[in-house]
């Protein structure tokens, strides 16, 4: 037993966070700058587990503004794409049209695991900060001793003991699962549609550009419409191939049909990769036959982009799970809660409100609670007049954010998968 701190109302916190991903990391540096020690667990050994062959991601206002109150914005910037507007491309001719994006500013594009590794080297120099690797958390029960403090139960059988526990582990939550006020509002939804994402160590001609998104369209009489590409360079060199299609198009290709849904029995084994991990499969005849079928498809109706693609790409295709998104909802006449009605347990990012990613406003609000959590504890220190937090004050700062939280999010939440679904 890893002892953290008694759990009354008048020690000094020590939180256990679930999950080292963006969201959590962030949160454990913005705790740092309010005083309050930290010790991330996270299951991946090593920050470069899923190596290059991960999904592009953008990062809006919303997570630039999250990850510059951590201090982690200018080395983020340093290695990742500015994105200033999309590259629409005809995948009849080739010709690509530029449009400018319409947001004032201009976003920044990079893999989850760089902006991981950008967060990490920040948080691990911090002295209120611990991060342990190769920890996956098992499950979370309360002190048996009757002080009110928390057990974090971790695979190999290690606890961690804690006053407090914030549950950023995914949509598959272990934190979330062990406490019926949080698993009881959760509802994992399926949405319509379904991607299948490719990687390739370089870049195709004509596609250099990495200020933008690359979307390649079927021309104009390809009917139906079921599905377009997104290409994203990256800064190693490499790109992202991302294939979004809707449901109709195994009616023709039924090569093409998405993984069935997890079993309740699998549910968080694979976390976040059984989505959007690019992992070869088990059978290698299964991996060839989807490789030439897709390798077929593009050169009939997007010959000018399959002209300049590596056999790469088609070799690392890997067809996702229909997208999934996670709706709480609570009892009539309550509203719905981020934390335990004690305060002791809240929840963020993926664990709180996965989304789809028809947006990419997933990681971004995912760093966006991390901010919003610390204001909270900052807000609740502040009217309580401390300057360095208690348990006490942090228990009500939880239930502050798990509160308000919901009411932010969820609009965002219910906004990408009507995208998702049309």
């Amino acid at each position: 037993l890893i002892s953290m701190s008694k759990a009354n109302g008048l020690t000094t916190p020590n939180v256990v966070i679930c999950g080292g991903g963006p969201g959590g990391l962030l949160t454990s540096i913005l705790l740092n700058n309010i005083g309050i020690k930290s010790t991330v667990l996270e299951e991946a050994s090593e920050p470069d587990e899923w190596s290059s062959k991960s999904y592009s991601m953008n990062l809006n206002e919303r997570g630039k503004n999250a990850l510059d109150r951590g201090g982690c914005l200018g080395s983020i910037m340093e290695v990742g794409n500015e994105k200033t507007c999309s590259y629409f491309v005809d995948g009849i001719t080739g010709n690509i049209k530029t449009v400018p994006r319409k947001d004032s500013t201009s976003s920044i594009g990079l893999t989850r695991p760089l902006l991981v590794e950008c967060i990490e080297k920040i948080a691990i120099s911090l002295p209120h900060v611990t991060l342990r690797r190769g920890a996956g958390v098992s499950r979370v029960t309360e002190d048996d001793k009757g002080l009110g403090g928390l057990k974090v139960h971790l695979k190999d059988g290690t606890i961690f003991s804690a006053t407090n526990v914030i549950g950023a582990d995914g949509k598959w939550s272990k934190v979330r699962e062990c406490f019926k006020s949080l698993n009881s509002q959760a509802n994992l939804v399926s949405c319509s549609g379904f991607g299948l994402l490719m990687f390739g160590k370089s870049t195709p001609k004509g596609f250099e550009k990495n200020d933008g998104t690359y979307i390649i369209f079927p021309p104009d009489e390809y009917i139906p419409k079921d599905f377009y590409l997104i290409a994203s360079p990256l800064t190693n060199g490499g790109m992202t191939l991302a294939m979004v299609c809707s449901d109709s198009i195994t009616g023709r290709y039924p090569w093409l049909q998405p993984e069935a849904e997890l079993k309740p029995k699998d549910i968080g084994i694979g976390g976040w990769k059984d989505e959007i991990s690019l992992e070869k499969s088990e059978r290698e005849d299964t991996d060839a036959a989807l490789s030439a079928h897709l390798e077929k498809l593009f050169q009939e109706i997007v010959p000018a982009f399959h002209a300049v693609v590596n056999k790469d790409f088609y070799k690392s295709a890997r067809i996702q799970r229909r997208a999934s998104w996670l709706q709480m909802s609570a009892e009539e006449g309550k509203d719905v809660s981020y934390s335990t009605e004690d305060g002791r347990v809240t929840l963020i990012g993926d664990a709180a409100h996965a989304m789809t990613a028809s947006m990419g406003e997933g990681g971004n609000c995912a760093m966006e609670s991390a901010v919003k959590l610390a204001d909270a504890v900052i807000l609740t220190m502040k009217e309580k007049g401390e300057t360095t937090c208690t348990v006490n004050t942090l228990n009500e700062a939880f239930l502050k954010f798990g509160l308000s939280r919901p009411k932010e999010v969820q609009p965002i939440q219910e906004m990408s998968a009507t995208r998702n679904n049309k």
